[in-house]
């Protein structure tokens, strides 16, 4: 057992400039509360490459005494826009973990869909009555959403139940093909932004994700089509995280000790066995705590939200 194993890791999504941006109400950091935090935690931590976690893990090298470890999940042009020059200003390093699709196609994510359909309602009860409304249309019974209001609306983490039940209406509760309609619908009625335009302005390009590696930046794994792993079959699991690895490839990161990040934080035994299998090094979660190397799962390390900190 290695000495000094406790890890701080701290979970990154939006940091932009929120409150002059188009959607000012989206749920992220500030880029000003950004500096400042990294303010707070370089007086307070040592903040330590994504190499050194590999280290320590191996056992061959103890994290240095309040060891924090920086991740990005989701792959913003954020993360090349403002992170990366205010990380290479402090010469800090940190983990990226892009989605292959969100990167590799003109598609929007359903995540980023449903957190830019909330950011532009007027008024989140009459989207909740929109949302039940186009279920009703797409087939769901009055009976079975009654049940859905029932067991999802419910207050979760940061979020009002209203909100949450929104989120895992059009997340994971609802079939697939009738979820991506609504969640279309929506998105076509409260933003009213083509999916191709859009794309390219939320997520980082082929050539931005390669510049961070090229600049001394970790690049892992966060999925391909950002699927809840937990929820989908061994098979699929499998060809997903397969995808993932070749783009971790062609952006030049290193594939004989890569990273996961679970989307959503979904996982289940069946993905542990896969990366297993597939030699990842380490994966993390977004259970909240602090990670102790040698005593956590090296699979299912928790992690800290931006929130937990000082800003």
């Amino acid at each position: 057992m290695i000495s000094n194993s406790e890890l701080t890791i701290v979970m990154y999504h939006y940091v932009r400039p929120i409150a002059e941006s188009n959607f000012p109400k989206l749920k992220g950091l500030e880029l000003k509360d950004f500096r400042n935090q990294l303010d707070y935690l370089e007086k307070n931590f040592n903040i330590i490459s994504t190499q050194d976690v590999i280290i320590a893990s191996k056992g061959e090298r103890p994290l240095p005494n309040k060891a924090c470890w920086l991740t990005f999940d989701d792959g913003y042009k954020d993360h090349y826009k403002y992170v990366l020059p205010e990380l290479l200003r402090r010469g800090l390093t940190a983990a990226f973990f892009p989605p292959r699709a969100a990167i590799t196609q003109p598609i929007v994510l359903d995540v980023n869909s449903i957190h830019h359909i909330l950011a532009s309602c007027s008024e989140i009860h009459d989207l909740e009555k929109d949302l039940n409304l186009l279920c009703l249309k797409n087939g769901i019974s009055n009976d079975k959403l009654c049940l859905y209001v029932a067991r999802f609306k419910k207050e979760f983490g940061y979020d009002c139940p209203t909100t949450i039940y929104i989120k895992r209406m059009l997340q994971h509760v609802l079939p697939e093909d009738i979820r991506r309609r609504i969640t279309s619908t929506l998105f076509n009625k409260h933003v009213g932004v083509s999916e191709e335009l859009f794309s390219n302005e939320l997520y980082m390009t082929l050539s931005e994700v390669s510049a961070l590696v090229s600049n001394g930046m970790y690049v892992g794994s966060h999925g391909s089509m950002h699927y809840w792993l937990g929820r989908i079959s061994e098979k699929k699991q499998r060809l997903d995280i397969l995808y993932a690895l070749e783009f971790l490839e062609e952006v030049g990161s290193n594939t004989s000790e890569w990273i996961m990040s679970y989307p959503f934080g979904s996982y289940n035994s069946d993905t542990l066995k896969i990366l297993h299998e597939l030699q990842a090094s380490l994966a993390v979660t977004s259970k909240i705590g602090k990670a102790v190397i040698g005593i956590h799962n090296s699979l299912e390390l928790p992690r800290l939200d931006t929130n937990h900190f000082p800003k």
